[in-house]
């Protein structure tokens, strides 16, 4: 069960704590569900110039062959909230929750999205690195100056970076190579909004 095997890699995965706390987990997915999504994203690896996010509903109409599996990896994350926060020292909460899921193509320099902390709605952030076999991970600074820049979370493919945001703290930016788009699976554990798939009762 895909559900299952990623958030027992998530509960068994220490918290690093330079610069920030954060966990970087390897072999993040089943093998054969990794393939599976990996395949399905490889044509998009020359989708242009534009950030794009492909949502579980776009799916079918983008031939990423992977629904079932979106809808039960995003179900255990959101039932299983609380115990992925808890793995950190800090982490915001709200009274009900949901989450945002999507498979995000970023597209090739000059592109880049700039040094932030994380959108104050945001409790739980992973992203998973798909395609291609070699690209810029996630890069970890100490303020939101480039000169303050700290470490990289680096590409790996099936590899899964996680933090829990903290205000003024977690910075981080993310980039493309030159040569093709970089594609992550992205979890968003927030706030309670219908503007996401998933929704707490």
């Amino acid at each position: 069960m895909i559900g299952k095997y990623f958030l027992d890699k998530c509960l068994d995965t220490a918290i690093e704590k330079h610069p920030w706390p954060h966990q970087i987990i390897t072999e993040s997915l089943p093998t054969d569900s990794f393939d599976k999504l990996r395949k399905s994203c490889e044509p998009y690896l020359n989708a242009g110039n534009k950030l794009i996010h492909l949502h579980a509903k776009d799916f079918k109409e983008n031939n990423i062959n992977w629904y079932d599996e979106m809808m039960e990896l995003g179900e255990t994350i959101l039932s299983n909230a609380k115990k992925l926060v808890e793995l950190y020292p800090t982490y915001r909460w709200f009274p009900k929750l949901s989450l945002n899921g999507h498979v995000s193509i970023t597209p090739p320099l000059p592109y880049k999205f700039p040094i932030h902390q994380e959108g104050l709605d945001k409790i739980w952030s992973s992203v998973t690195y798909i395609t291609p076999e070699k690209n810029v991970g996630t890069k970890m600074y100490n303020t939101d100056r480039e000169e303050s820049f700290v470490k990289e979370a680096k590409w790996r493919q099936n590899s899964t970076f996680i933090f829990c945001g903290e205000q003024g703290k977690t910075w981080h930016s993310y980039e493309s190579g030159e040569e093709t788009c970089r594609i992550t699976l992205n979890f968003f554990l927030m706030k309670d909004s219908d503007k996401n798939y998933l929704r707490q009762p």
